[in-house]
């Protein structure tokens, strides 16, 4: 690390008052050289390392080194929420600790997806079909609102709006491909996307997200020029690249298509859509085929009714690019919902090896096995790239995330700098060896009373995470009558951010979840003594994607199993075991009832996957270390 490197973390860290910790320090001199010499470096950065400052404060270094536009740095996260975080305090605390010592000022700038942003084109233009749609009272109040705001906004972004569903939402906003800025939007020059995008295309740092980058690379090229990507979360990046190289093809896309083809004045286009959508509503009802496995081939009245809707997309995006009298914000929909769901008919039409397909309800899904190059071209390039996550080293390795990336044997390094944690004295990994495995009947009556007499040792304190719907609804019966305090139970399809606020507020609860609790849960304190994974977290053998990822690497003579569904698995159960220790003062237990974690030879895997947490085997001994932390914690 260079002094001036040492002295800036040691101005932000003090300004933050916080303390010197190695594994940042070593953070922060890897991002350097990295920048430094254009190259690649993977990071795994513990609980605790403070990583975004270790990536904050030699990015703002570099961008401050360059003259205005010529060393810009994007940073993207895996989610909104940890952008917001990031603009609202990491990086204005950092730039302020620095900007004394700095060469020049940094500006810095947020950047989201076109569809973040409210189109004035669709509260200020024309009648919008769309709009119509919204009849429902609950619907109604909430387009209401967005109108109240849409007088009231200064930036025209979603954050600023609450309890408004993503149905109204998209009546009010825009993808990129449905945008008219390019077709004589009225609205253009005051444009909330567009203000957005020109000033973070002036900004040395963008600090963007996941789905946008994926965006960028496969899409639109919105960010512009820039020298240096740090992805965060990076373990999370190939499904987000996955997302946006998703093409779908349903019924109510075809109806969407239709009622914007009518509003452009296409009418004759837009009743061939119509019988285009009723094919293939007809196609779809008469096949049995099941729901959400991957699919080798298509029937062929499948195979029709996507060449009727190629057909009649084609015709209607041809007349609504002659109808040069409409207007241009309605058009520009029609056409990019017109050119959707032909693009994602000539995809279904051409799958390949490449590409797997499945059926969801009354829709058809397609898209890429492999999207490594994408990561390799369009986010890499020739451009100095940092990917950093809590969980990069997969079985102590970190070739498989490398792999997933598209990065080839010699052309990155991999570190892991730790955490400031003491995992062996500050946790317990707990796995009951003779326990039987998860079978068809899991959870069993034996693993729910495990469950049940260390929730009561710990006093409450329990976060438990089932890999199921139906483990959560035994679990929740099994606990009903022995939690020490409130019983909190995650409910299909209702925000958890209420019961995680709950949970942290009343030290005796315990709340009950399932995947949407894996990730993103972070309460440090006394609140959580107690974190149980009911079975190992391995995808279904029936997801599209996992079986034919699968299938792919065993014709190749591998073991698709080994090299799909166990690091999968291995990076799942990480992000649910680190929501145990969240800071140098928790202790706890990590429960894990699957005995498979103790007995099979890839049990050794997963577990270097894990934080080195003492290990044991025996409930007793663990339920008496449960009840002496909650007598501690309650003297």
């Amino acid at each position: 690390m260079t002094s001036s490197a040492r002295q800036f973390l040691d101005a932000v860290v003090t300004d933050l008052h916080g303390a010197q910790r190695p594994g940042q320090q070593q953070m922060v001199d890897l991002v350097e050289e990295a920048l430094r010499k254009h190259s690649t470096v993977l990071i795994q950065a513990g609980t605790g390392t403070g990583k975004s400052v270790g990536y904050l404060v030699p990015a703002v270094m570099h961008a401050a080194d360059s003259p205005q536009g010529e060393s810009r740095v994007v940073i993207a996260t895996a989610t909104l929420a940890l952008q917001h975080q990031l603009v609202e305090r990491d990086v204005p605390r950092t730039v302020s600790s620095m900007v004394d010592d700095l060469p020049r000022d940094i500006a810095f700038a947020t950047l989201k997806g076109r569809s973040n942003y409210l189109c004035l084109a669709r509260t200020q233009g024309v009648e919008d079909p769309d709009q119509q749609t919204l009849d429902h009272t609950d619907s109604e109040r909430q387009a209401q609102r967005v109108m109240q705001w849409a007088d009231e906004t200064t930036t025209g972004d979603r954050d600023e709006l609450e309890d408004v569903s993503g149905l109204v939402w998209s009546a009010y906003s825009v993808s990129s491909q449905e945008c008219a800025r390019g077709s004589g939007c009225a609205f253009v020059e005051q444009c909330w996307a567009e203000k957005a995008i020109a000033q973070a295309r002036a900004a040395d740092i963008v600090i963007t997200n996941h789905t946008l980058l994926a965006l960028n690379a496969v899409q639109e090229a919105i960010i512009g020029e820039h020298d240096a990507v740090i992805v965060d979360e990076a373990h999370a990046l190939p499904a987000a690249l996955q997302r946006a190289a998703t093409d779908e093809l349903s019924v109510e896309a075809l109806n969407r298509a239709a009622r914007r083809t009518r509003s452009a004045g296409c009418t004759e286009e837009a009743d061939r859509l119509l019988d285009a959508a009723d094919a293939l509503e007809s196609s779809l009802a008469v096949w049995d085929a099941p729901e959400g496995r991957r699919l080798a081939e298509l029937p062929r009245e499948i195979l029709q009714a996507l060449s009727t809707v190629r057909e009649a997309s084609g015709v209607a995006t041809a007349a609504l690019r002659r109808a040069t009298d409409a207007d241009a914000s309605a058009r520009q929909r029609a056409l990019a919902a017109c050119e959707t769901v032909s693009e994602a008919a000539g995809e279904l039409l051409s799958v390949d090896e490449t590409r797997v397909m499945w059926r969801r309800r009354d829709r058809l899904v397609v898209l890429p096995l492999d999207v490594s190059d994408v990561v390799r071209d369009g986010i890499i390039g020739e451009r100095a790239a940092v990917f950093t996550s809590a969980t990069l080293q997969i079985g102590g390795s970190f070739s498989t995330v490398a792999e997933s990336l598209g990065l080839r044997a010699g052309e990155w390094i991999g570190e892991d700098v730790g955490s400031p944690f003491d995992y062996q004295t500050q946790g317990i990994l707990f796995v009951p060896d003779r326990l039987a495995p998860p079978g068809p009947d899991w959870p069993t009556p034996q693993a729910l009373g495990i469950a049940s007499d260390l929730v009561q040792a710990a006093g409450g304190r329990a976060l438990v995470l089932m890999a199921s719907w139906n483990g959560v609804a035994a679990m929740a019966d099994a606990l009903e009558l022995t939690a020490p305090g409130r019983l909190l139970v995650q409910k299909r399809g209702e925000p958890t951010a209420p019961l995680i606020r709950q949970f942290a507020e009343e030290p005796d609860s315990v709340l009950v979840g399932t995947l949407g609790l894996w990730q993103g849960v972070d309460v440090p304190g006394d609140a959580c003594t107690l974190v149980i994974i009911d079975k190992l977290p391995f995808p279904p053998p029936t997801d599209p994607v996992v079986s034919a990822r699968q299938a792919a690497i065993d014709a190749r003579g591998g073991s698709g199993w080994m090299q799909v569904s166990l690091p999968q698995a291995a990076v799942t159960l990480a992000q649910g075991a680190g929501r145990l220790i969240r800071s140098g003062d928790d202790r706890g237990v990590v429960a894990i009832l699957d005995s498979r974690l103790a007995n099979r030879r890839y049990g050794g895997y997963l577990r270097r996957s894990l934080p080195p947490f003492a290990f044991m085997t025996d409930p007793s001994k663990v339920a008496e270390a449960l009840r002496r932390l909650d007598a501690r914690l309650n003297t």
